[in-house]
């Protein structure tokens, strides 16, 4: 923490894969979380968000990943809190992760982190092998519980599915559902930002006053001008700062410095699978 406020990173969509199996058929998923760790150190973080996606596809991997998170934890010696995303399993998102939790909601990651005197909440939006994702009616009673006691230096939510619309039309309906309910639990409350992941596409907007923030995800980007499929610049890993200070937001995307490892190596894939994004 400084005097200019809070510096939090986020990693989004890291997609980790089992058995050394590579995303794409040759995209090294955890190389690539552990460089997007290792470059986030630069930044001198107060806190690091992982807004979902931990997984690709239901992997069996979250357990690895808490190791790999608490590590990171020591190592730049900041809280890491952690959303599932829509390739997580309901549940995968446990107690291995978010041990500096101050509260915790209805579901398991749905969890309080104070950050000096800011608030950060975490919110599981669902949506496993769905199209959209959601927060249900008991999630939002408890927030708007725990929002009725304002935070010294405002709140942060962390959820997956974004509030807003994204710009590629194959993506169209595959955020937050019913984000009119979000909005109306924080009309007045003390939130500042809503930071989230999904689209592989840095997107900013704003849901009703409060800014949104889709952060670029740390496996692989959308080609906007790709007249091939799969449209994924598989080249690119980024990960996002954002500051939070007094009367002030912002969030920048950051692209992982270090040159990317790739291998040869080639993944039986089946010829379609479902999209999960």
């Amino acid at each position: 923490m400084s005097a200019t406020g809070t510096t939090l990173v986020q990693l989004t969509d890291t997609h980790l894969l089992t058995g050394g199996a590579l995303l794409h058929g040759r995209i090294d998923t955890w190389a690539r979380t552990a460089e997007a760790l290792e470059a986030a150190a630069r930044f001198a973080p107060d806190a690091v968000l992982v807004t979902g996606d931990i997984a690709d596809r239901g992997a069996q991997v979250h357990a690895r990943a808490a190791r790999l998170f608490e590590q990171a934890e020591r190592e730049l010696q900041c809280p890491i809190i952690v959303v599932p995303g829509n390739h997580d399993p309901a549940g995968s998102v446990g107690a291995r992760f978010n041990r500096k939790r101050i509260a915790s909601g209805p579901n398991p990651a749905d969890t309080v982190h104070m950050i000096g005197g800011l608030r950060i909440i975490g919110l599981d939006t669902h949506g496993f092998r769905e199209a959209a994702g959601g927060l249900s009616q008991p999630q939002l009673r408890w927030l708007l519980a725990v929002l009725e006691t304002p935070a010294p230096g405002g709140t942060v939510l962390a959820l997956h599915h974004p509030p807003i619309d994204c710009l590629m039309p194959a993506l169209a309906g595959r955020g937050l559902a019913r984000p009119g309910e979000l909005a109306a639990v924080l009309a007045g409350s003390d939130v500042r930002a809503i930071l989230c992941g999904h689209y592989h596409l840095p997107t900013s907007g704003s849901l009703g006053t409060i800014p949104v923030w889709v952060g670029p995800a740390v496996s692989y980007n959308h080609k906007l001008f790709a007249t091939d499929a799969p449209a994924h610049d598989q080249d690119t890993s980024w990960f996002s700062v954002i500051k939070v200070g007094s009367g002030q937001l912002s969030a920048t995307p950051v692209r992982v410095p270090r040159p990317l490892a790739v291998t040869a190596q080639v993944v039986a894939m089946p010829a379609r699978q479902p999209a999960l994004l």
